[in-house]
């Protein structure tokens, strides 16, 4: 990726990487950088506004996977940020024998908990 940045670099106007993934059930169309570009122009994000818009959109999905967690009786957790999810999402559908449907709604937070 470095190599077609340093390439492309006189047409770049930024770039964007996540250290994280998401898991859904459906289709997020922002999974690659065309589309991710298609989603900041539809809502009129600009370079300097990403970031805000970034953060403001993941409190969302925060909010919605809590209240999603508390519906169906399932722990909402932060998860340190050495940890696999799969392994401690295993460990909770294990520990409390679910073999379907919601285990466990998390986060990560490299700065730990926000409330």
């Amino acid at each position: 990726m470095k190599a077609f940045i340093d390439m492309h670099e006189d047409r770049i106007h930024g770039v964007l990487s996540c250290f994280d993934r998401m898991l859904f059930r459906g289709y997020l169309p922002i999974m690659s950088d065309w589309p991710m570009a298609q989603l900041l122009q539809a809502h009129e994000v600009d370079c300097s506004s990403v970031k805000p818009f970034l953060l403001a959109n993941a409190e969302r999905v925060k909010a919605h996977a809590v209240a999603l967690a508390r519906k169906h009786g399932r722990p909402f957790e932060y998860l340190s940020a050495r940890m696999r999810k799969e392994d401690a999402a295993r460990k909770i559908a294990e520990r409390d024998d679910i073999d379907e449907g919601l285990v466990s709604a998390t986060a990560r937070c490299a700065s730990g908990p926000r409330r």
